[in-house]
């Protein structure tokens, strides 16, 4: 954490955080597509133009299907590829979103993520079903990529958090488990948790 271990708000990142990853659901599914194996080298080969035009929402969710089309040689219905495309999303604990309840009693909970609108639909739906409340009821604000067109680990997306949200860093915990966002929110007085497999989100002792 910071030097400043006071905060009033804490910011989340999404997946690898709040929701539960398993990105080899995604790839098997594309294999099971017809995908050529040696595309599915994730995140090196994936982490192309296609997939940051759609995270950033320069794409619409028709054209990212057909730019992966094109780019895999292979086709496939738009059913197939959304649930092939969602498959990484695995679960939410129980115990992540009453935490979350429970935190959002004393505290204003944001979200920061990098991710596109299909994966935020199913994970709506998702959060939804397990916690019995809305994102709505729980967060003060959710920042997207797809939205607002930043990307971490770029500072402009943590400063349009902070615009846009009318908070202080230093007031603003901040829990990702990329370490390269955590540097970038750090160097701009977040105080901050890097989530790894040794520390969850419901693990991390939030003390004013």
């Amino acid at each position: 954490m910071g030097n400043n271990s006071s905060f009033k708000n804490i910011l989340f990142d999404l997946g690898g955080v709040i929701l539960d990853l398993n990105v080899n659901g995604t790839l098997e599914s594309f294999l099971n597509l017809g995908f050529p194996r040696e595309l599915l080298n994730y995140p090196e080969n994936f982490y192309t133009d296609i997939f940051y035009n759609y995270e950033t929402g320069k794409v619409t969710t028709a054209e990212f299907r057909d730019s992966v089309r094109k780019f895999a040689g292979v086709e496939f219905s738009d059913v197939e590829f959304d649930e092939a495309w969602c498959a990484m999303l695995d679960r939410v604990p129980k115990k992540r979103t009453l935490l979350l309840q429970s935190l959002a009693k004393d505290y204003d909970l944001y979200m920061l993520s990098n991710t596109s609108e299909l994966h935020i639909e199913k994970f709506s739906k998702m959060f939804s079903e397990v916690a019995g409340v809305s994102l709505d009821e729980v967060f003060t604000q959710c920042f997207y990529s797809h939205k607002t067109g930043l990307h971490k680990p770029d500072e402009a997306a943590f400063e349009h958090v902070l615009k846009t949200a009318g908070i202080r860093a230093n007031e603003t915990l901040f829990l990702d488990d990329n370490i390269h966002n955590v540097k970038s929110a750090q160097s701009l007085g977040f105080n901050v948790i890097h989530i790894s497999e040794n520390l969850k989100m419901e693990d991390v002792g939030y003390n004013r």
